[in-house]
């Protein structure tokens, strides 16, 4: 199971589109990600939790074939977002509906399809969708399953840069300063093929998860430089 987790260290490209390079399955039902147009109506699909092929097409126009529509412009790291790894943004010149609300800034980070909002919109956003806050210590995370069996998952977090720091800090040795709550939040739809069960269990381990990468970091830097 991919973890639905942010703190988790990204792949250079979006989960979401390698999963387009993975041999489909074949149903009746099945939707053809070529057959969706790249529109505001179908990335605010991808947003709401409402299309997991729409969030795939998307994805795959953007980073496997770099053909994503005119009305996406990548934006540069922001100070906010400053130490994610694997974050593609993009502004919106046509902006999208986000479950009652109006997008004009999209990201992408593994199965995640996410906007960036101010923390005090975000906190009213996720107590109107009723999300429950994740039992993470290393970050902040709330989360709501669409479906408990199998997702996709509605879901806010704070930008986990810090985090990875002073993962990483420790593991070479030191102690990074706690870090104050974020200013923003990412708020949106992950769509990792698992089960609510399946997430609090990744949840309880993701401190230890995030120490062991960290270390596996510290060790290939430390055999770089010996060598």
């Amino acid at each position: 199971m991919r973890l639905l987790l942010p703190l988790s260290l990204a792949l250079p490209v979006p989960a979401l589109a390698q999963a387009d390079e993975a041999e489909p399955e074949a149903t009746e039902d099945a939707v053809e990600d070529e057959d969706i147009p790249l529109t505001p109506e179908t990335l605010g699909d991808a947003l709401s939790c409402r299309s997991h092929p729409a969030a795939v097409a998307f994805a795959t126009a953007l980073f496997l074939q770099g053909k994503g529509p005119a009305w996406m412009r990548e934006i540069k790291e922001s100070e906010e977002t400053k130490g994610v790894i694997g974050l593609y943004g993009y502004t919106l010149s046509k902006p999208v509906a986000f479950l009652g609300e109006q997008v004009s800034t999209v990201y992408f980070l593994k199965d995640w399809v996410v906007t960036f909002w101010p923390r005090d919109k975000a906190a009213a956003f996720i107590a109107a969708q009723k999300m429950e806050r994740a039992p993470i210590k290393v970050t902040e995370q709330y989360y709501r399953f669409v479906d408990p069996e199998t997702g996709p998952m509605l879901g806010a977090y704070e930008p986990t840069g810090g985090s990875i720091e002073a993962a990483l800090a420790k593991a070479f040795g030191g102690e990074a300063p706690p870090s104050p709550p974020a200013d923003h939040l990412f708020v949106g739809c992950n769509y990792t093929p698992a089960s609510q069960a399946d997430f609090l269990k990744a949840a309880a381990q993701s401190e230890a998860m995030l120490r062991e990468a960290a270390a596996g970091i510290a060790e290939a830097l430390g055999s770089a430089d010996r060598d």
